[in-house]
């Protein structure tokens, strides 16, 4: 009996140093997946941060776009007033002239 005990005590020492080994090579899984996680969420934390100062880059784009197309609509407004005071000043030359010639 004695032997048979011995024979248990060795075979529970075999998968006690299994489990150990596994243990082992279990923590070492999960420290590479931790520092893999930390700079998952650092590249993470760049990637919202890059996003964010895009965003404000694209809304101020925008609003530099509106401004000019706001100023090409006033060139075009006040090229077509100016030359329709041209104009109006043209027919007023015109009609004058020819009231000078019906005189």
């Amino acid at each position: 009996m004695t032997e048979r005990i011995q024979h248990i005590i060795d075979g529970i020492r075999l998968k006690c140093k299994a489990l150990y080994s596994q243990l082992e090579s279990e923590r070492a899984i999960r420290a590479t997946q931790e520092a893999e996680l930390v700079q998952l969420k650092e590249e993470n934390s760049t990637l919202l941060t890059e996003k964010n100062e895009l965003g404000l880059e694209i809304e101020k784009l925008k609003s530099e776009l509106n401004t000019i197309e706001k100023q090409r609509i006033d060139e075009r407004e006040s090229a077509i007033h100016g030359r329709n005071e041209e104009i109006d000043d043209l027919v007023r030359e015109i009609e004058h002239c020819i009231n000078q010639l019906k005189q």
